[in-house]
């Protein structure tokens, strides 16, 4: 589970502005810390060390405030742009995912409960992870090595201190997410067989109800769901214990530090302002890194969500550009198809002749909703040949535009949803 996939870049042109402003607004955020810390030290030393009043600081109080409005004006500017980039991050996605659905035979692979699943909550699952997650990534990256290097110039033994304690978090890091990788999986897992299983019951609950089948598919529905919520509570345990980790981590390190300073002012070998500077600093480097493991949990499921979109945008779409027309015989022979588990579905060889009533039979699992895939287009993995014959000549169907060829066909499903319309009106539709 990456914490950025090179592929949104590739399917997604705003993500490339979002994160060149990402970097900017961490970058100043780090600068404006800084200067808090300085100010404030500055001050503290001022009054305590120097005995001066505060009315004597005046110049250095409004620059501290205004540090502090700048700071709240950039966390407001950074969630703005967050969710605009989130918002329009989602729609090139979800708008690239139907059309891939539609010029790809990922429905016959995945499932039209999983698809739906994904183009809908899928895609939703994904603004915490552009508006939140992603944002805070950045600063996570750019604000410690920034604020580390300002106390590390200030203090070098705190700027050691600071290196041997964050060298810990990464380690905890991956540790913590491969197994929350694991558990998201399985997670979405049981999700999308709880989509599936709900689909199936809702299209079948007129015969359910009519064999009095009911009652013992809703207790299933609700071992379904059981086993869901148990998923959900694993992540939730991994989340709180990964976030206990890293406090712990901070805690420690930040209290280390803390006794240095303390032992060397004590000794004189460190001056108020600069201890001041590098103890009020120190958690602001272990701050941005905590967060980012939060967001991370709370953006799990719209990681894994990605890589299941990233899965189907990334199936290669055959680029045909071969059109036929006034169709006369569709024809063919040898056809094998692989299923998981299975044996290989061979499908006897046969033709169908325009202006002609054909009927496709056979018994269950022959293969009959395979070959009307096929014909349609929407489904490829597959060996042997469809020959579609025309005025202008023949070509296979592999190599004929999809695009092209689906809008001479119609085609009615084996499970039709009937409109509130007489049936001319839906023909019509």
């Amino acid at each position: 589970m990456r914490p950025i996939d090179p592929r949104l870049f590739r399917f997604s042109k705003s993500s490339r502005g979002f994160t060149f402003v990402s970097v900017l607004i961490a970058t100043i955020g780090a600068a404006l810390t800084i200067t808090q810390s300085a100010l404030l030290a500055h001050l503290i030393t001022q009054v305590f060390e120097q005995n001066k009043l505060i009315a004597s600081l005046k110049s250095s109080v409004i620059v501290l405030a205004l540090v502090f409005l700048g700071k709240a004006l950039l966390s407001y500017i950074s969630e703005r742009v967050a969710a605009v980039a989130s918002a329009s991050i989602r729609r090139d996605l979800r708008l690239q995912l139907v059309d891939r659905i539609f010029s790809t035979d990922a429905a016959s692979k995945r499932g039209p409960a999983e698809l739906s699943l994904l183009a809908t909550r899928g895609v939703d699952n994904l603004d915490p992870y552009f508006a939140k997650f992603i944002p805070q990534l950045f600063i996570a990256s750019v604000v410690p090595l920034i604020v580390g290097i300002a106390i590390a110039y200030k203090d070098l033994l705190s700027g050691i201190v600071i290196i041997c304690t964050i060298a810990l978090i990464p380690l905890f890091g991956i540790l913590i997410g491969r197994f929350t990788a694991s558990a998201t999986q399985k997670k979405w897992q049981s999700l999308a067989i709880l989509s599936g299983y709900y689909l199936d019951l809702i299209s079948g609950i007129a015969t359910l109800k009519l064999f009095g089948r009911s009652k013992q598919q809703a207790q299933r529905l609700q071992e379904v769901g059981d086993d869901y919520r148990s998923e959900t509570m694993k992540v939730l345990r991994i989340s709180f214990l990964s976030s206990l980790a890293l406090e712990i981590i901070a805690t420690l390190s930040v209290a280390l530090m803390a006794v240095t300073i303390a032992l060397r002012l004590v000794n004189g070998s460190i001056t108020l302002q600069t201890g001041l500077f590098v103890l009020v600093l120190a958690p602001e480097v272990y701050w941005p890194i905590r967060q980012v493991s939060a967001q991370f949990h709370a953006a799990s499921d719209g990681v894994e969500a990605a890589n299941r979109i990233f899965e189907i945008l990334e199936t290669p779409v055959s680029a045909p550009s071969n059109l036929i027309s006034d169709i006369t015989e569709i024809s063919w022979s040898d056809l094998t198809v692989e299923f998981e588990g299975r044996e290989k579905l061979l499908i006897p060889a046969a033709s169908i002749k325009a202006g002609a009533v054909n009927l496709i039979a056979g018994p269950s699992g022959s293969g009959k909703s395979t070959l009307i895939s096929i014909l349609l287009g929407f489904k490829s993995d597959y060996s042997g040949d469809v020959i579609v014959k025309g005025e202008n000549g023949s070509v296979k169907l592999f190599d004929l535009d999809k695009t092209n060829w689906r809008k001479q066909l119609s085609w009615l499903a084996q499970e039709p949803h009937f409109q509130n319309a007489t049936i001319f009106e839906v023909l019509q539709q």
